[in-house]
């Protein structure tokens, strides 16, 4: 059985494929020490996986745009959502931790006659 989900944060957009295989996990057809190096938030890929003591399926990723973090956050949120697909008794324990909600924040456009989106230039009064 084929499992796909999609998810977004930011300008980061993921599709997974989970299959029946041994447990590999592959980010743009490689593994992810090799796509990510040494970010310190790998580790919350793997926590909806470990919540869930899900095995011997291997997680095909194919990430576009983005930083490197909204990435990570964008493929956790669809693997809560894939694994929901699979065994909906998670729901619950999911939603509590909030690993399937997407966070819809965006950075504010900068405005014209500013320095930035919200930085003005300094007002001399002589």
């Amino acid at each position: 059985m084929k499992y796909i989900s999609y998810a977004k944060k930011k300008k980061s957009i993921v599709k997974l494929i989970i299959n029946k295989g041994n447990g590999k996990i592959l980010i743009n057809n490689r593994s992810i020490k090799n796509y990510f190096g040494n970010i310190n938030n790998i580790n919350l890929i793997f926590l909806p996986l470990i919540i869930s003591n899900f095995k011997k399926k291997n997680i095909i990723i194919k990430v576009k745009g983005g930083g490197k973090i909204s990435q990570i956050y964008s493929i956790k949120i669809s693997i809560s959502k894939c694994i929901i697909l699979i065994n909906y008794n998670y729901y619950k324990i999911f939603r509590k931790l909030n690993l399937f909600s997407i966070d819809d924040r965006k950075v504010e456009r900068k405005k014209f006659g500013n320095k930035k989106s919200r930085k003005k230039e300094q007002y001399s009064k002589r």
